[in-house]
């Protein structure tokens, strides 16, 4: 038992000075305000807008030393979007997703210019989805994200999102092909952690 102990203990002392000498994760956040437009009713585009908010947090995977290099980050991203009224129908949509994946970001000038693709889930939900023969509230699935955009510095650790472009593909279902197209436009402000 003290032998046991003796080892953690020493184990302990001798990590200690690389966890002293480990620096924080560097890492960012942002959040923004989003306008999206989505195709609705089953048969043609039935294109309607929705406005919200966005955020996302990346770790950065790999960050050179050098400064304005290249980098990789793991990306999770949240937003909602809603509308009151799918192409003058009695009900409206709130969309809910939350998306994961890699993304890279290279410098370009003053700018820092970023491209990911995500994947992850997404909720529908006031609406109408057609489920069983008859019609449900909200609804589940998959999503995928492409997308790309740009920062631009305002002060040592705060950022500009100038713009952020997304295609996001869902697939709730609609009665017919049972998934839809995205097109999200947005812009914010990115805080830096390091």
């Amino acid at each position: 038992m003290h032998k046991n102990r003796a080892v953690v203990m020493a184990f302990l002392l001798l990590t200690l000075p690389c966890a002293a000498q480990t620096k924080l994760v560097p890492a960012e956040a942002n959040i923004r305000f989003s306008e999206q437009i989505s195709n609705g009713p089953a048969g043609d585009c039935g294109c309607f807008t929705m406005q919200g908010a966005a955020g996302d947090f990346a770790w950065n995977l790999y960050h050179p030393a050098v400064e304005r290099a290249a980098t990789l980050s793991a990306v999770a991203d949240v937003s909602v979007e809603h509308t009151g009224n799918v192409n003058s129908t009695p009900y409206g949509l709130t969309l809910t997703s939350v998306v994961f994946g890699p993304r890279a970001a290279v410098p370009a000038r003053k700018t820092s210019l970023f491209a990911q693709g995500l994947i992850g889930v997404t909720h529908g939900s006031g609406s109408e989805f057609p489920h069983g023969g008859s019609l449900v509230s909200s609804a589940n699935s998959f999503a995928f994200d492409l997308g790309a955009g740009a920062d631009y510095p305002l002060a040592k650790r705060v950022l500009l999102r100038i713009v952020q472009a997304e295609y996001l593909r869902t697939s709730l279902p609609n009665n017919a092909s049972d998934w839809q197209n995205n097109l999200r436009l947005s812009a914010g402000v990115t805080l830096k952690f390091r």
